[in-house]
């Protein structure tokens, strides 16, 4: 993993956690999702024009692998907007972004997907799992699962396996776009818009049927639209970073890894600007975290 990669994920993390609190000063939704998303679309629809044919002709490997990405992502923001329905936001978030950490690392090794790493940086990353699991409880004594019932299981399992797979499948699609080469700057937000579109469609088929949806998106229409609209310009730069970092990573694990940067930050942004109180258990999560961190890049 090359300084490149840290820098633009850094950069990335600060994205992330601007549009996660926008989505949280709103009801969330697949509405907010919808419009977010759009939103990103039209941002990366210059380059989409200006790659011209790079997207046409290519094996159909790709075109699965972009259908992959849009399906995941989809199952993964359906998972978190009702997630956060059935449970605690602070308990749910934290574990869709452990859960996909471990496993990736688990599929990449399995199914021969990149370089493989060694055993320590495997412990650094279930050592960065663990500390996005306690980070959220008050303290040592809290720590409980009671709390979350089926409903909000289901959709943080649903949330996970939605990160796994885009992950995975943006990686080796970026593979397929390169065909032996690099990836140009422009093509890939090309690809961001490819992504961006089929995300929009496929979320207007879940807001169209859905009532609950449907009087959520007409809930926009004013000066809240302009929570979404942000949202979008921060989460698909957010993710233009994470497809630029791609490229300069042996395994996309790390990749995943170093997103959990978001939880610190988050963390750290809340104590220091919200007043938010601090706990032992947040204390050690962000210990956690970096200890993890640094495992894995010293020895990946």
């Amino acid at each position: 993993m090359t300084i490149t990669a840290v820098i633009l994920i850094f950069i990335s993390v600060f994205l992330h956690v601007a549009w996660n609190m926008l989505s949280k000063t709103t009801i969330p939704s697949t509405a907010f999702y919808l419009v977010m998303n759009f939103i990103g679309g039209i941002i990366w629809l210059p380059f989409f024009v200006l790659s011209g044919g790079s997207f046409i002709g290519l094996p159909a490997a790709f075109y699965w692998l972009w259908a992959g990405s849009v399906v995941s992502e989809i199952v993964y923001m359906y998972g978190l907007a009702h997630g956060y329905k059935h449970g605690d936001i602070s308990l749910i978030y934290p574990l869709v972004r452990a859960l996909p950490v471990v496993m990736l690392a688990g599929i990449t090794l399995a199914a021969g997907i990149g370089k493989p790493f060694g055993i320590p940086a495997l412990c650094g990353m279930i050592i960065i799992a663990a500390g996005c699991v306690i980070m959220p409880f008050r303290s040592f004594r809290n720590i409980s699962f009671k709390g979350l019932n089926a409903p909000a299981l289901l959709f943080i399992l649903l949330g996970a396996v939605g990160t796994t797979g885009y992950t995975i499948c943006d990686s080796q699609a970026l593979d397929q776009l390169a065909d032996g080469g690099k990836v140009s700057n422009v093509c890939t937000l090309g690809y961001l818009f490819l992504i961006q579109m089929g995300l929009s469609f496929g979320e207007v088929l879940l807001v169209v049927f859905d009532p609950a949806e449907r009087a959520a998106f007409r809930s926009f229409w004013g000066k809240t639209i302009l929570y979404p609209v942000a949202a979008g310009i921060c989460c698909s730069s957010a993710y233009a970073l994470i497809l630029f970092a791609m490229r300069h990573v042996t395994n996309v694990s790390f990749i995943q890894a170093f997103r959990q940067l978001s939880l610190p930050l988050g963390f750290l942004a809340g104590v220091i600007f919200l007043h938010e109180k601090n706990s032992g258990t947040k204390t050690a999560g962000l210990i956690l975290i970096l200890a993890g961190l640094l495992i894995v890049s010293f020895f990946k």
